[in-house]
């Protein structure tokens, strides 16, 4: 039989937690390691990658963000706060869950490494996505994507979970493209001020990302031209959305390796069930994609479609937009 807490002893339970896990344990088990070059006595930093750094405080019992606005108060705070803030969507009883595990255990004092200058592979697209931080609630990108973009800030975590989103410079959005095989190939980057590819690596290939984080087979797959049209595609897509679907993005137009890609995660889909769906914009090049992607898909024996929004809006992000702008003037 579970045996659920009273309110004080959820309460007690906190506070053990605030007194007796120190933030280096946490940030550790993340990844990090202290960076002695940067620390004081009062302050020390700990590192993951470029743009990845938090700094710890009150003898091992606060921190903070350097790359948050000194008065975001999601940027700073107790264990129980910093075990939220690396994992951006999880609730009050998933860090519960976490830390308990972390209860006793200690730091083991281990040190951020710099590569060698020489070492450093320039155009590695790895190199380059582990040198900038998980988009985070707060955060410019994060910003960006919700704020202009209209992006909803649960399907944003959500996503960060799955490893696929990143911020570049200048509150830039980073989006992974992965072969089928999980290699990272290259990165999609919008932002405000920025819109292209990364250079080097494998090239495009796709962005991709799931509905149930992994939890179903995949029987539904959806094509987008771009990373934030998946996302748009997604947040509209409530009906179906977390049974067993796959969201991906070829980055404009796919080129020989992306589609055999396709072709490849098409040929996984059940036949009996599996469906293709070409979430293309509603103009002339949206038209030659779908007509290729449904074909394939027929080809191999499953149910495709074309889904586009209306000409008006041309992509799935205008439509998305366009729903948040008519519902804040009905709630007004």
């Amino acid at each position: 039989m579970i045996q659920r807490q009273t309110p004080e002893q959820a309460r007690e339970e906190l506070v053990r937690f605030r007194e007796d896990i120190r933030c280096d344990v946490v940030l550790e088990k993340a990844g990090y390691r202290l960076d002695k070059t940067e620390s004081s006595r009062n302050n020390q930093k700990y590192r993951r990658g470029k743009g990845e750094s938090i700094v710890v405080n009150h003898g091992g019992r606060g921190w903070w963000s350097p790359h948050h606005n000194a008065t975001d108060r999601h940027g700073k705070g107790s264990v129980i706060d910093l075990v939220r803030f690396l994992n951006p969507g999880m609730s009050l009883g998933q860090a519960r869950q976490e830390l308990r595990g972390l209860l006793g255990v200690a730091a083991t004092g281990a040190t951020f490494q710099r590569a060698p200058r020489e070492d450093r592979p320039r155009h590695d697209p790895s190199f380059m996505w582990n040198r900038h931080a998980v988009v985070t609630r707060g955060s410019a990108a994060w910003t960006y994507l919700t704020l202009t973009r209209a992006l909803p800030e649960g399907l944003l975590a959500h996503v960060a979970r799955q490893g696929v989103l990143r911020e570049g410079v200048n509150g830039t959005a980073w989006f992974a493209h992965h072969d089928n095989d999980g290699t990272l190939t290259g990165m999609e980057m919008r932002g405000p001020e920025y819109r292209g590819f990364s250079s080097g690596g494998g090239g495009k290939r796709l962005f991709r990302f799931r509905a149930d984080e992994g939890k179903r087979p995949v029987r539904r797959l959806v094509i987008c031209e771009s990373a934030i049209d998946a996302l748009s595609f997604a947040a509209l897509d409530h009906t179906v959305f977390r049974q067993g679907t796959l969201y991906v993005s070829t980055a404009g137009g796919p080129g020989p390796d992306a589609w055999a890609e396709l072709k490849a995660l098409m040929a996984s889909l059940p036949q009996a069930q599996g469906r293709v769906i070409a979430a293309v914009d509603a103009d002339a090049q949206g038209d030659r994609y779908a007509e290729n992607y449904i074909a394939m898909g027929e080809e191999l024996g499953l149910l495709a479609m074309r889904l586009s929004p209306d000409a008006e809006f041309n992509d799935w992000n205008r439509v998305l937009q366009d729903k948040r702008a008519n519902h804040k003037e009905n709630v007004a």
